[in-house]
């Protein structure tokens, strides 16, 4: 099974869900990208158990049969290093190989011959709240608050009450961070969530859009990120419990 992709929009998804996969190589099945191709869509997903990054992309050239496969992390990374501008990429899938052909290059891997979970199942389907926030704000305040979280959870608070969102962080060691964003919304209610900095960190950093949202349902439940104008790019992350839940 053969197809062409811009090199742009397989590097663009690769980046936006590699990040997600599990580094314990005792969860083989969680140790690369999971592509799979149906209905002249390509997705991409990865996931280590805490997180989940889910993508997308409409190829209305696509004539194959639907495609259900593991990347190896160490192949993809391999990948976006020798990419170069300007380039399609062929790739070829069979049961047990993967090979992307470029111009100069031609990068051969084997798959992992596990089962993915199913990742549909992970992705909330329904929200109570979206907080609609400037994606540059919301990463530089939560980096900033994000220095002085305790070292072992990483834990950031996120509480908002009407249409302020406030970020926090404590640690013995440390001491004290607190910062203030306006903020657009869609629901009824204040909520007050726990989010692990670093998961955080990784997707405000890897999204390009100018608004991201964040929709929540309670403390417990986990909370979904993506651009604003955009259901083709997800990330979903596990909350952590907050001392005052």
């Amino acid at each position: 099974k053969e197809f062409t992709l811009a090199r742009e929009k397989l590097k663009e998804m690769i980046q936006k869900t590699i990040f997600a996969a599990s580094l314990d190589e005792t969860r083989q099945n969680l140790n690369g990208v999971h592509l799979e191709i149906e209905e002249k869509e390509i997705k991409m997903v990865a996931t280590d158990g805490r997180r989940l990054a889910f993508i997308r992309a409409s190829e209305p050239s696509l004539e194959l049969a639907p495609v259900q496969i593991i990347i190896p992390l160490r192949a993809l990374q391999q990948l976006l290093r020798v990419m170069e501008k300007g380039e399609e990429v062929r790739v070829g899938a069979g049961k047990s190989q993967i090979f992307f052909r470029m111009e100069n290059i031609l990068l051969i891997s084997q798959l992992i011959e596990a089962k993915f979970p199913n990742y549909r199942e992970v992705i909330p389907k329904e929200h109570r709240i979206a907080i609609m926030a400037d994606r540059d704000g919301l990463l530089a305040a939560s980096k900033r608050v994000a220095l002085l979280a305790e070292e072992k959870s990483r834990l950031l608070k996120f509480k908002l009450k009407e249409n302020l969102l406030s970020i926090s962080a404590i640690s013995p060691e440390t001491g004290y961070a607190y910062e203030e964003l306006m903020v657009k919304r869609e629901g009824e209610g204040d909520i007050q969530i726990g989010f692990n900095s670093a998961y955080l960190l990784d997707v405000l950093k890897i999204i390009d859009s100018g608004e991201i949202s964040l929709e929540l349902t309670d403390s417990v439940s986990p909370g979904v990120i993506r651009p604003a104008e955009s259901e083709d790019y997800i990330c979903v992350i596990m909350p952590i419990r907050t001392e005052e839940e």
